[in-house]
Protein backbone atom coordinates (compact mmCIF):
# COMPACT_ATOMS: atom_id res chain seq x y z
CA UNK A 1 0.00 0.00 0.00
CA UNK A 2 1.03 3.50 -0.86
CA UNK A 3 1.35 6.34 1.89
CA UNK A 4 -2.19 7.96 -0.19
CA UNK A 5 -3.88 4.76 0.89
CA UNK A 6 -2.77 4.38 4.25
CA UNK A 7 -3.89 8.31 4.81
CA UNK A 8 -7.48 7.36 3.51
CA UNK A 9 -7.47 4.07 5.50
CA UNK A 10 -6.65 6.03 9.01
CA UNK A 11 -9.26 9.38 7.98
CA UNK A 12 -12.07 6.94 7.46
CA UNK A 13 -11.38 5.27 10.72
CA UNK A 14 -10.95 7.89 12.48
CA UNK A 15 -14.04 9.50 11.72
CA UNK A 16 -15.75 6.60 12.26
CA UNK A 17 -14.86 6.27 15.80
CA UNK A 18 -15.63 10.48 15.89
CA UNK A 19 -19.14 9.54 14.80
CA UNK A 20 -19.19 5.93 16.75
CA UNK A 21 -18.49 8.00 20.31
CA UNK A 22 -21.05 11.19 18.94
CA UNK A 23 -23.80 8.47 18.42
CA UNK A 24 -23.62 6.71 21.30
CA UNK A 25 -22.69 9.24 23.93
CA UNK A 26 -25.54 9.13 26.89
CA UNK A 27 -27.57 12.59 26.79
CA UNK A 28 -30.77 13.87 28.41
CA UNK A 29 -32.68 16.30 26.30
CA UNK A 30 -34.67 19.13 28.38
CA UNK A 31 -37.06 21.06 27.33
CA UNK A 32 -37.80 24.40 29.48
CA UNK A 33 -41.31 26.98 29.10
CA UNK A 34 -40.95 30.69 30.10
CA UNK A 35 -43.73 31.18 31.48
CA UNK A 36 -46.59 34.21 31.75
CA UNK A 37 -45.76 36.98 34.28
CA UNK A 38 -49.63 37.21 35.94
CA UNK A 39 -50.85 33.88 35.84
CA UNK A 40 -47.24 31.85 35.85
CA UNK A 41 -48.99 29.43 33.48
CA UNK A 42 -46.59 28.14 31.09
CA UNK A 43 -45.66 29.58 27.41
CA UNK A 44 -46.14 26.18 25.48
CA UNK A 45 -45.47 27.92 22.07
CA UNK A 46 -41.94 29.13 23.07
CA UNK A 47 -40.14 25.97 24.48
CA UNK A 48 -36.24 26.34 24.99
CA UNK A 49 -34.62 22.50 24.65
CA UNK A 50 -31.15 21.92 26.23
CA UNK A 51 -29.09 19.01 25.80
CA UNK A 52 -27.22 17.28 28.48
CA UNK A 53 -23.89 14.97 28.27
CA UNK A 54 -23.88 12.53 30.71
CA UNK A 55 -20.97 11.16 29.84
CA UNK A 56 -18.80 14.30 29.07
CA UNK A 57 -15.59 12.03 29.63
CA UNK A 58 -16.15 10.18 26.56
CA UNK A 59 -16.33 13.32 24.48
CA UNK A 60 -13.62 14.97 25.61
CA UNK A 61 -11.55 11.56 24.59
CA UNK A 62 -12.22 12.32 21.46
CA UNK A 63 -10.16 15.69 21.39
CA UNK A 64 -7.49 13.85 23.63
CA UNK A 65 -8.14 15.43 26.95
CA UNK A 66 -8.30 19.35 25.06
CA UNK A 67 -10.90 21.55 25.04
CA UNK A 68 -8.82 23.85 22.54
CA UNK A 69 -7.81 21.39 20.24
Amino acid sequence: MNNQKVMEVLEKTSAHNYYDKIVHAKTKKITLFSIFPFTAAANLSDPREIVLVEDLAGLLGLNSGQFNN
